[in-house]
């Protein structure tokens, strides 16, 4: 016999414990909500110390994962981005540790969702960076990633980080079946050009706009195309998808039995007609919308998985 929490026993303390939100952006989180993300990330990611001097604060992040100098770095890489917006305004005007890790938190907790995705991505690419220069490659992005969505589910924020980026939030069984096994493969050199493409469309998709969509559709159908390519022939350049996926087949690369031939035939043609349609690559008749952008990165997700998981 094992013993049981109450929540367990009783599904009405379970809903008051862990209450569902649904899916919903970051710019729907109350400052409380931040703040509490952030100390449940601090405690682990980012020492956070605090010494009035000079009747002013100073902060110190100091971890296993991150110290001052790689803050500084973000902040930095944010402001070359972006110089007409240079977000971290304090560590534009004084370039110290200091006054980095004020900017990282500033923006944390007051600016838009696009600002603080696009900072954790930066902060995600430093842990990379780490990985790669330790050489034990995703060791310490791997598990930033898992706390970070596990974190991010509680809330119910409609992003997840994967190791192509963040992408949005697909239900569990996806996300565990589909995109993470796919975006793990993906993350081999081999693959480069076919995982930038993929990283693009999740980028132009978080933009939620009607020519972002677009873009979305464009990069996810070049990314099928780079994909068979580098099946194919080794690597990229040259080959229609309808072209290659009976290559492919032939060659004995790809299932070709009569049923993976029936499901390649039908995601060849959503996705040729949502390019030709929405896409940016021809002459498009309208713009994506959300749900077409995302069915067609459910659909190429799906197509991946079957060829290659």
């Amino acid at each position: 016999m094992s013993f049981k929490l109450w929540s367990e026993l009783n599904p009405e303390a379970l809903k008051q414990l862990k209450p569902t939100f649904g899916i919903r952006s970051w710019n729907h989180l109350n400052l409380s909500e931040k703040q509490t993300i952030w100390k449940h990330l601090q405690h682990k990611y980012f020492f956070t110390e605090n010494n009035e001097r000079y009747n002013e604060v100073y902060y110190e992040f100091d971890s296993d994962f991150f110290d001052n100098g790689m803050i500084m770095e973000i902040i930095d890489e944010l402001n070359t981005l972006y110089k007409a917006k240079s977000y971290g305004i304090n560590f534009l005007e004084f370039r110290t540790e200091d006054s980095a890790c004020l900017d990282f938190l500033s923006l944390f907790m007051k600016e838009d969702e696009y600002v603080v995705i696009e900072m954790l991505s930066l902060t995600a690419k430093q842990l990379i960076r780490k990985d790669n220069k330790n050489k034990i490659i995703w060791k310490y992005f791997d598990e930033f990633l898992n706390d970070l969505n596990e974190l991010f589910s509680h809330f119910g924020l409609n992003l997840c980080l994967t190791r192509a980026g963040f992408i949005p939030k697909q239900e569990d069984r996806i996300m565990i079946e589909v995109y993470e096994p796919v975006l793990q493969i993906f993350s081999n050199p081999k693959w480069k050009e076919v995982n930038q493409h993929l990283s693009d469309a999740f980028s132009e998709y978080r933009k939620n706009s009607e020519p972002s969509f677009s873009n979305c559709v464009t990069n996810t159908v070049t990314a099928v195309q780079a994909f068979l390519q580098i099946i194919v022939n080794g690597k990229t350049g040259s080959g229609d998808i309808s072209k290659l996926v009976l290559q492919a087949q032939k060659l004995k690369l790809i299932p070709d039995d009569s049923f993976s031939k029936d499901i390649f035939k039908n995601i060849e043609s959503i996705l040729m007609r949502e390019r030709q349609d929405t896409g940016i690559a021809h002459p498009k008749k309208e713009y994506a919308t959300e749900k077409s952008a995302r069915l067609v990165l459910n659909v190429s997700m799906v197509f991946f998985q079957h060829c290659i998981v």
